[in-house]
């Protein structure tokens, strides 16, 4: 029987001992571990232990993030900066964009039977991000397009700017009405 192992962006990029104390927006379970616990994690997917890194997003609203640990939603939104943060995370341990291309986009297409993506061949769909993976920036979650303004990484300076995304071949951008940032091929 196929077994598979992932993990996902907040556990490669944040460690619990430089978490303020009741930060719920990086509530989640399993909880976020110690340094020693996320170089295990980096060192599974560097030798092929680990399959992947999913988003395992969680878009909760700030009412629900709201409280105390024990009363907040558990849960950490990634969707937009996720692959950033593994990207910045990567190449300050050595790690390659090839590789993180290879863990949040190949092995997870692959691993889900997603046949028609996941690389980059002309017989396969074209669901691209153009970035440059050596500019910087802050992350603001005020001004990502969630709807729910949270983010575990807010603050954090990461890699990985995105200057155009492609859906299907199609500029992810183009027709796409104010509030619906989701195009369906």
């Amino acid at each position: 029987m196929p077994v598979s192992a992932e993990t996902c962006p907040h556990y490669l990029t944040l460690d619990c001992d430089h978490i303020p104390d009741n930060a719920t927006a990086v509530k989640c379970c399993p909880p976020i571990r110690d340094l020693h616990e996320q170089d295990a994690l980096w060192a599974g997917l560097a030798d092929g232990t680990l399959d992947g890194v999913v988003t395992d997003h969680s878009p909760a609203s700030a009412d629900m993030k709201a409280g105390t640990l024990a009363t907040a939603w558990g849960g950490v939104s990634s969707l937009q900066v996720g692959f950033r943060a593994v990207l910045t995370g990567a190449m300050r341990r050595g790690l390659s964009l090839a590789d993180v291309v290879r863990w949040m986009s190949c092995n997870t297409a692959r691993l889900v039977g997603l046949d028609d993506r996941g690389d980059i061949t002309p017989v396969l769909r074209a669901d691209l991000a153009i970035i440059r993976p050596y500019e910087r920036f802050v992350v603001d979650a005020t001004a990502l397009e969630s709807r729910n303004p949270i983010c575990a990484c807010d603050g954090m300076t990461l890699n990985g700017v995105v200057t155009r995304t492609f859906v299907a071949g199609r500029d992810a951008l183009s027709g796409v009405r104010e509030g619906n940032l989701i195009v369906r091929p």
